[in-house]
Parts: C-alpha cells; structure tokens; sequence
C-alpha cells in the first residue's frame, strides 16, 4: 500500500510552448503508465482542474512508498520530464506528500506536538 505520494502540479503552459506542453503531458502519462505496469510506482492520477482563479490547473499524483518515490526522483528520465515541465509551464512544482500510515503517524505526531 502506498504511504507517500509525489504531486506535480502547474498553473498554464507558457504561451507559445502549448504543443511542446502537450507533448510532454503525453510522454509523461507513458513513463508513469510503464513504471505502474513495472511495480515502480503503485499508481499515478492525472487531473485537470475547472479555473478557480488559483494558480493549480493540473496535477499528477503519483502513488507509491516512500522509498519507490525516492528512487524515482533520482531517475533521469524523471529529472528530464520535470525539467522540460519547469521550461514549459508556470508555476510548476513537484511536492513530496504522506499516505496512510505515514499520514496517521505523522498526524499523531502532530497530535503529541499540540497536546504539550
């Protein structure tokens, strides 16, 4: 079971890179598709998100443990997708995130911090 999660996550391509940015979306569902299919990755969600006036219009959750996801960071097509996706998009980033156990033991954490 998954206990972490990598979450990238932009506002809008750059104008003038809109089919460089389409291309990269596609390459990247591929990439997370054939490390699901391999048991790198336990899954991977896209998302596109109605305007709210916020700077998230799209994110990628990608499920998996927390040593998966640490492997994962360090591969280099990984590296090379968010790179082009830092080039290509404003306000892009990729934010580390906890799941189930993780997430219940570090809100017990929290609980034990608040609690004093």
């Amino acid at each position: 079971m998954a206990d972490s999660a990598l979450l990238m996550r932009w506002d809008r391509v750059v104008p003038g890179r809109e089919q460089q940015g389409l291309n990269l979306f596609g390459q990247a569902l591929e990439y997370y598709g054939s490390l699901q299919s391999a048991g790198s990755i336990e899954s991977f969600e896209p998302m596109l998100l109605d305007p709210t006036g916020t700077k998230v219009n799209g994110l990628i959750l990608i499920r998996g443990s927390a040593d998966q996801l640490d492997a994962l960071r360090r591969e280099e097509r990984f590296i090379d997708i968010v790179m082009q996706a830092q080039y290509l998009c404003a306000d892009f980033a990729v934010t580390h995130g906890y799941l189930e156990g993780e997430l219940q033991a570090r809100m017990g954490k929290w609980a034990q911090i608040i609690s004093q």
